[in-house]
Parts: C-alpha cells; structure tokens; sequence
C-alpha cells in the first residue's frame, strides 16, 4: 500500500473521489467533470476580465466544502486568488487539508464555521461567493443570503428550492415548505429543519439582499427526486455593498 493510499484510508470514509498520478482514491462522487464547478470558473473568469479586476489578490468564499473536492477546483484554476472554505465539521476539514497538500494549492485557506450562525465568515468582503449544496440546509436562508449581500458582488448559488404544489410553511413574505435533517449524515446540516423557499420566494430573498440581477442558469429535478433544484448567478455593483 502506497503513503497516499494510507492516509486516504486512514481519513476515510469519503464521498469525495479523486484521482493523483494515474490512481483513483476515495469516494464515488469525482468532482473532475462537475459543471456546477466549471460554470463558475469560467463565468467568474470572464467577470473578472470584463471588469478590468487588478485587485493583487481575489477572495473566494466557498460555503459549505465537505471535504475539498470543489476548494481544489477553485484554487488550481484561480491561482492569483485566496479560496476561503468553510465547513462545518472538522473530519471533513481534515481532508480537505490533505488535498490541498496533496495538490499543492497553498491559496487555500480553510475554516470552521457553522453557516447557520456564522461569525468569522462576514468580517471580510468577496469578490466572490460559490454557494453549492448549502443554502437548502439552513433554517435561515434569507438571513444568510442578506449577509451574504453585503460582502460580495457575485454569488453563484445551486440548491434545492420548493415546488409550488408543496407549500405547506410560510416565513414572513417567503413560502417554501420544512425539511428535517439528520444531523449525523454527512451531507446535512448542522440544524434539526431547513426551509426551502419556493423559486419566486427565493428570487424575493435575493433581491432584498441587494442582488439586482439574477440568471437562473439551470432548473431540473434532483437525482434522488427530492423535488427541484436550480443553479443561478446574481450580481450587484461593487459600490453598492453596504
């Protein structure tokens, strides 16, 4: 058994999969073909460019990393640029950790932080916030969106949302429907319930944090059939951040 190999061991189990000189490790789940990741780079790429940004350094804030596969992505194709993943839990960290040695990205920066009541993450701005697979977890998302608003002026969001025909919850102006978690899995959240707000409501969060221009880029069903999920970009000017 190969040094590598160990250690994939010794961390696991994954749900992350990915290869390393001709060898596959890990989980089922390969991040090399992940268009939600491709999307945003290249969509983030051509932003920077058309922008003219000449920032010495680009800040991307990652939400949600489990164990790196995405933060590896980031970082290799923004080299110019400090990836900031964050996670909840501490095992999944740990690989993350070892991926970056791995790869040899030292533009990521790793930290722990429950999303649902942050309080490290909002004391810096972003040129950037890729927000894939967390926004369905949390029992506040307006609230975090809100916050969200405030530190960057790109956000690119995929999450499950709430079919129209399953409402059965309203919060304040916003209707969606409750999820319950199972706080030991780990692809949950950290809270007992989430709440999904439907399209309409979710474009209504956005937009009161700030974001003026949404695209929804994509609207399909999720894999295990759990109802809808959607991938957007919304933008708001630099200057406008409060």
């Amino acid at each position: 058994m190969t040094a590598i190999r160990a250690q994939v061991e010794e961390l696991g189990p994954w749900i992350t999969g990915f290869d390393f000189e001709g060898e596959h490790y890990g989980g089922d789940y390969t991040t090399k073909k992940e268009s939600r990741v491709s999307g945003f780079i290249a969509r983030f790429g051509r932003c920077l460019q058309e922008t003219g940004n000449r920032k010495s350094q680009v800040r991307i804030l990652e939400c949600g990393c489990l164990e790196g596969g995405h933060t590896v992505m980031l970082a290799d194709a923004f080299p110019n640029a400090e990836v900031v993943a964050v996670d909840l839990r501490e095992a999944n960290l740990r690989k993350a950790r070892f991926l970056a040695s791995l790869y040899q990205l030292p533009n990521i920066r790793l930290l722990k932080e429950d999303l649902a009541d942050p309080h490290l993450v909002w004391r810096e701005d972003y040129d950037a916030i890729f927000c894939v697979g967390l926004l369905y977890h949390l029992r506040d998302p307006a609230r975090f969106l809100f916050d969200a608003g405030k530190r960057t002026s790109f956000l690119w969001l995929w999450t499950v949302i709430c079919d129209e025909i399953q409402v059965t919850q309203a919060e304040g102006k916003f209707r969606g429907r409750l999820l319950s978690e199972a706080a030991d899995h780990p692809l949950s959240g950290g809270e007992p319930q989430s709440f999904l707000p439907t399209l309409g409501s979710l474009l209504d969060m956005l937009w009161d944090a700030g974001f003026k221009e949404v695209r929804l880029l994509k609207k399909e069903m999720t894999t295990n059939n759990s109802g809808p999920c959607i991938l957007l970009q919304a933008e708001r000017k630099f200057a406008e951040r409060t």
